[in-house]
């Protein structure tokens, strides 16, 4: 029987990603990979990842803020300066021109990552990309897991809180570091399910199991971080070498 694994936010670091699947020994025909958001962006091999994602028999990710620029770009060809100068965009962009992707190659890229959804709820995980939302419940999680998300500026704060918001993880880690919830409004989920996020880049995977949390992300859209891929039922994670930007 495959694993599930989860690897953090990929940030267009196709070598990473390689080296780090190679250490987790993943077997595409075997084991389902989720992502914890952001594939894009900031490294230099973006098209490559998302051709590499899409190839994949069992490939769930979900989305990202860096993902919606994606989206736009694929669909639409926008390129707003925040995204281009700011947030890796340029990168994202030349890689397309270096893997000579078609028009026809790019909007199926494009179609793919308008499909991911922002929020992934099975019977024994919950995958978002920065947290839950200030006022989620569980059921709340499984309606947007079946329900397909706005695009763009339509997207409504609550959609956007899935990208954004960091209150969740930082409730967690406070209580690591002090041992009391320090803000009311993020007590911890109630569920028996495992919640994976990325979005924050930590040194090292974060464990919370009081608020039932594993936080993947650990840097590799920053020189020096790593891409992170974590078995989800065991906790087992594996890490590439420090990403160079």
């Amino acid at each position: 029987m495959g694993r599930n694994l989860i690897v953090g936010d990929i940030h267009g670091q196709y070598s990473l990603l390689m080296e780090v699947l190679d250490k987790a020994a993943f077997s595409p025909c075997d084991d389902t990979l989720y992502a914890s958001g952001d594939i894009a962006d900031r490294g230099r091999d973006s098209a490559r990842v998302i051709r590499f994602l899409m190839s994949l028999p069992s490939c769930r990710p979900v989305l990202g803020n860096h993902d919606v620029w994606l989206e736009s770009f694929l669909l639409d060809d926008a390129r707003p300066p925040v995204w281009m100068e700011s947030n890796g965009g340029r990168m994202t962009a030349a890689s397309y021109i270096e893997e000579r992707i078609s028009k026809e190659e790019k909007a199926m890229h494009g179609s793919w990552v308008r499909s991911i959804p922002l929020c992934i709820c099975t019977e024994k995980y919950i995958v978002v990309h920065a947290g839950i939302p200030m006022g989620f419940d569980e059921d709340d999680l499984l309606h947007m897991s079946e329900v397909l998300r706005n695009r763009g500026d339509a997207m409504t704060p609550q959609e956007k809180d899935f990208m954004w918001d960091r209150g969740y993880i930082s409730s967690a880690i406070s209580y690591r570091d002090s041992g009391r919830i320090y803000n009311h409004n993020r007590l911890p989920l109630t569920t028996d399910k495992r919640i994976f996020v990325g979005h924050t880049p930590l040194p090292k995977p974060f464990i919370s199991d009081r608020y039932h949390l594993a936080a993947v992300d650990t840097g590799a859209g920053h020189d020096g971080g790593h891409l992170t891929v974590m078995d989800m039922d065991t906790l087992e994670f594996w890490e590439s070498s420090p990403a160079a930007l």
